[in-house]
C-alpha cells in the first residue's frame, strides 16, 4: 500500500472513486453524483492540481487507487495561513483498516511542510460519526454549526465545521 500525491495521469481512477464516492455517499458530499458523472476524463484531469499547496493524495494498493483526500490553500495573501481538507473517501471494504488515518497523516505532514500554512479546516456532515471520530482523534476541534448547509431529496443536512492548528505563531507585538 502507498500514498501518493496523483497526477494528470491518475485521472481516470481518480473519476472513478470519486464516482464512487458520491454514489454510495451521497449525504456526505456537496456534490451529487448526476453533476459529477456527466463530465469528461478531461475535466477530472484538469481538476487535478499541479502545485504543492493543492494536491489530491491517493492510496494505491497494487496499482488500484483505493482512498483519497484533496488538501487546497488559500491563496490570497491574508488567507494563505488556512488550507482546507475536502473530498476524503475509502472504499467500503477498506474501512476499518486504518487507511483513513494514514491519509490523514500524510496529508498533515504534508501542509506542515508548507511554511505558511498555520490551521486546517474542514466540515463534515453532522451524522457522519465514523469519520468525525477519525478527525477528533487527530485533535481536530468542533467550531461552529452551518444548519440547512445541504438539501438533498428535500432533506437538510447541518455541516460541522473543524479546525486544527498545526503551527505556533509567535506574535510580536513591539
Amino acid at each position: 500500500m502507498i500514498i501518493i500525491k496523483l497526477t494528470k495521469y491518475d485521472a481516470e481512477g481518480y473519476r472513478q472513486i470519486r464516482l464512487e464516492a458520491l454514489y454510495r455517499n451521497p449525504d456526505s458530499f456537496g456534490t451529487i453524483y448526476h453533476e459529477e458523472a456527466i463530465k469528461t476524463i478531461e475535466q477530472f484531469r484538469d481538476r487535478i492540481p499541479i502545485d504543492n499547496n493543492n494536491f489530491i493524495l491517493g492510496c494505491f494498493e497494487d496499482k488500484e487507487l483505493i482512498a483519497i483526500v484533496a488538501f487546497h490553500q488559500e491563496s490570497r495573501i491574508k488567507l494563505r495561513h488556512k488550507a482546507y481538507i475536502s473530498s476524503m473517501y475509502v472504499q467500503e471494504e477498506y474501512r476499518g483498516k486504518r487507511i483513513g488515518k494514514l491519509l490523514l497523516n500524510e496529508l498533515i505532514e504534508g501542509a506542515k511542510a508548507i511554511i505558511e500554512v498555520e490551521i486546517l479546516l474542514l466540515d463534515i456532515v453532522q451524522n457522519n460519526f465514523f469519520a468525525k471520530q477519525l478527525y477528533l482523534s487527530f485533535g481536530f476541534q468542533i467550531y461552529g454549526l452551518e444548519k440547512m448547509a445541504y438539501k438533498f431529496n428535500n432533506q437538510y443536512f447541518y455541516l460541522e465545521l473543524m479546525c486544527l492548528r498545526i503551527k505556533e505563531k509567535e506574535l510580536n507585538f513591539y
